[in-house]
């Protein structure tokens, strides 16, 4: 008998708790003028944007340009470095051990070299990449206040943080349509 008293007790606490929550819920938030405030949202596809922008598009141009010409580069190097192995050994024969190990490490040493600098440019040039997107990322956040502004929206989300989209709130076009109008066109490594 005491534990269906307890059961019971302890029944009637969750109802009386459920339905007051369920009150909570179903009131409209208010502030203190008593007014109802309804959130008006935008949503934009960052990776459509980006693929569709002419400033990013003439920068990732512009990079894959200086990336064949590195590739060039170190293909030009990796042919010079080779006669110059091949030469050296060749000449093994010819050569004191003491000279041979000179050379040879002479030649290991403008290998480290040759590397180091394809390295630090490759990195230069990434740097560069970065802070030029940077650059369309900004444009993009101005662009988006605007239409915001315009549109009385008081959020605007990724897509890709969202996951049902109406056709309604997707400003992608638009915003693509002004940032290409804003921003058509940078240079690698602009400030």
């Amino acid at each position: 008998m005491k534990h269906v008293r307890t059961f019971l007790t302890f029944f009637v606490f969750i109802f009386f708790n459920i339905n007051f929550l369920f009150s909570q819920e179903k009131q409209p938030p208010v502030n203190s003028d008593n007014k109802v405030y309804q959130a008006r949202v935008g949503v934009v596809d960052m990776k459509r944007i980006l693929n569709q922008s002419k400033a990013y598009q003439s920068l990732v141009d512009q990079f894959e340009e200086i990336r064949r010409k590195q590739r060039n580069k170190v293909t030009k190097h990796e042919d010079q470095i080779r006669d110059e192995e091949s030469n050296l050994i060749k000449q093994k024969n010819l050569l004191s051990k003491e000279v041979y190990a000179e050379k040879a490490k002479a030649l290991s040493l403008k290998i480290n070299e040759i590397k180091t600098k394809q390295m630090s440019e490759g990195k230069k040039y990434e740097a560069l990449f970065e802070k030029s997107t940077n650059k369309i990322q900004s444009a993009l956040v101005d662009v988006l206040s605007v239409i915001a502004n315009e549109a009385d929206l008081n959020l605007v989300l990724a897509k890709s943080q969202v996951i049902l989209v109406g056709k309604d709130i997707d400003i992608t076009p638009k915003a693509v349509v002004e940032l290409n109008k804003v921003l058509p066109k940078v240079t690698l490594g602009e400030k």
